[in-house]
């Protein structure tokens, strides 16, 4: 196989040199795309996430629900979404915490089937490139007014 130059110049590259960098990409192309979708928050996440009862210390007491999510954050933050297993809708708002990779999440939570999920939450979700996943963690509002709340908590992908 002829040498192919690291360096840029102002030649084309020949034929059996385009064949090898097209194949290499080819093969790194999978594991870029990926990692790719977790540098930025916005977009479409899939997951299944866990609905837990908090208790008056603010610790996991008991699960109230585990449900398939999904959530479309618009390029403007807006979110969207549904808990179909659960019957919730989901809307609010994302911004960037610390990162693009990362969301500080103000959602409201409607529709459920067990109305004691139903409210207002508010957390994060981290995305990991190493991963190939985003955590999302969210705890009720009413959990900061009174002594307990829920807590939504789940792995997402692209």
């Amino acid at each position: 196989m002829p040498a192919c130059h690291a360096m840029p110049t102002r030649r084309a590259a020949s034929p059996a040199c385009r064949a090898a960098l097209l194949g290499m990409g080819a093969l790194l192309s999978p594991g870029l795309a990926s990692a790719q979708g977790y540098t930025d928050f916005h977009g479409d996440w899939r997951g299944s996430v866990m609905v837990f009862e908090l208790g008056a210390d603010g610790f996991q007491v008991g699960r109230r629900l585990a449900s398939d999510l999904w959530l479309r954050i618009g390029s403007d933050g807006q979110v969207s979404g549904q808990m179909p297993r659960a019957s919730c809708t989901v809307q609010g708002q994302a911004t960037p915490f610390r990162s693009n990779a990362h969301a500080q999440l103000a959602l409201q939570v409607d529709t459920c089937s067990d109305p004691r999920v139903n409210g207002r939450y508010e957390g994060r979700l981290l995305t990991s490139e190493a991963h190939g996943h985003a955590s999302l963690r969210l705890r009720s509002a009413a959990a900061a007014v009174k002594s307990d709340g829920n807590e939504i908590s789940g792995i997402l992908q692209r």
